[in-house]
């Protein structure tokens, strides 16, 4: 919920302006006159309702939109069964409410009450309420029709209460990666269903801040359906993309890397149990690697950068995190490492190796580990270079540490 720094101040302020009122009854809407459906209305210490009719396919849009200080919530009731259809608190614009209801085949007779979000948490005695606007909005409720959609697709709607269906037909092995990508209001989910309707994978938030990436790889052929929604109670417009078909490398968890070398890599998110890519992988350096740091004076710079081939609606930008380390019998102990050194989110590590030019051991021993920071994903290139560069103003040169600092179990 979003509220101002003296909210409290300013509901108490007003409050002490108004004249205190009895409870009226509820407000029968079907009766009023009004050519744009707009009635006023008042929080004052409890709810207020109305009622209305929902008509035969049909679909009507409730915004409470505040004409004051109000934060307003809105519940909305079948008047026959009490069941609560829908609520919503900042669905609209600002902070006002929005829910959108269906007349079904035979018309729906429902109940609206708004409320402050001051009342959860005011305490007995406080005065909270407000003034505001109720518009309805009734249109002819047209179904999203079902759309067929392949490798590559781009696919736009809006979503207003039902879900957006696309089928997709896969072979065995196919990997398909889908992206919900909102175009305002709308906080995107994804699901994947199967043939009865079953919902085999979805995501939420796994996309650039609240929009949905989903990646499956197929056991079976057949034909699978996309459902694109709104989480909750949001509505709004969307774009729907299917990246193009390509082939993801196996990547091994233990790589070679040498002096000067680049290694390119794809790395899912810690926090996707679900995705096809590692969340990490280790890079050990190669036999001339290892002879070049005992017979030079071992200073090198590791960068891990965000490569320029990920595409920013399927995960590509990602915050790349490198660690230093060795590897034990305990597992994965970290020496050192580096988040955004190079001054962007780029990590970059300059670490003094010639310390452990007399510990071949060590040197045998030693890993880098790359991870995606704070759940992102996506493409990137490591590269070692001899030399220490300097990090951004905050950082400072550095050499090794003993270790183990961490240790990190080995699955």
């Amino acid at each position: 919920m979003r509220f101002g720094f003296h909210k409290t101040a300013l509901l108490i302020g007003a409050a002490a302006l108004l004249t205190p009122v009895v409870a009226s009854a509820q407000v029968n809407l079907d009766q009023a006159q009004s050519d744009v459906r707009v009635f006023q209305g008042s929080v004052s210490g409890e709810p207020a309702t109305f009622e209305v009719n929902v008509p035969a396919g049909s679909v009507m849009q409730i915004d409470v939109i505040s004409t004051s200080d109000l934060d307003p919530i809105v519940t909305v009731t079948d008047a026959v069964s009490g069941d609560v259809i829908a609520e919503d608190d900042d669905g609209g614009d600002d902070l006002n409410s929005r829910v959108r209801i269906r007349g079904e085949d035979a018309g729906r007779r429902i109940v609206i009450s708004v409320n402050s979000f001051d009342a959860t948490w005011m305490e007995d005695g406080e005065e909270y309420g407000g003034s505001f606007d109720l518009r309805l909005a009734t249109s002819t409720y047209t179904a999203p029709a079902t759309r067929t959609v392949t490798f590559g697709a781009r696919e736009t709607g809006s979503v207003q209460g039902e879900p957006h269906l696309f089928t997709f037909q896969a072979q065995a092995g196919d990997t398909i990666e889908v992206a919900m990508l909102s175009e305002g209001e709308l906080d995107p989910y994804l699901e994947l269903r199967d043939a009865s309707g079953e919902a085999i994978n979805y995501d939420d938030d796994g996309g650039d801040g609240l929009n949905s990436l989903l990646r499956h790889t197929f056991d079976e052929a057949g034909t699978y359906t996309i459902a694109a929604m709104g989480y909750g109670e949001s509505t709004g417009d969307f774009t729907l993309r299917v990246r193009e078909r390509r082939e993801i490398a196996a990547q091994l968890p233990l790589q070679m890397i040498g002096l000067d070398d680049t290694a390119t890599g794809e790395l899912g998110s810690q926090w996707e149990d679900s995705s096809d890519l590692p969340s990490t992988i280790m890079y050990q350096l190669n036999p001339a690697a290892i002879a070049a740091i005992r017979n030079g004076d071992g200073q090198v710079t590791i960068r891990m950068d965000a490569s320029d081939e990920g595409d920013p609606d399927f995960g590509g930008s990602i915050d790349p995190f490198v660690e230093l380390g060795f590897d034990t019998p305990l597992g994965f102990a970290v020496a050192t490492s580096d988040d955004d050194g190079s001054g962007s989110l780029n990590a970059l590590l300059p670490v003094d190796l010639g310390l452990l030019a007399d510990h071949p051991g060590l040197l045998d021993m030693m890993r880098i580990r790359v991870q995606a920071y704070g759940g992102s994903r996506g493409a990137y290139t490591l590269t070692i270079t001899e030399g220490m560069e300097s990090r951004v103003e905050g950082y400072d040169d550095i050499g090794m540490v003993p270790p183990p600092v961490q240790i990190t179990p080995v699955e």
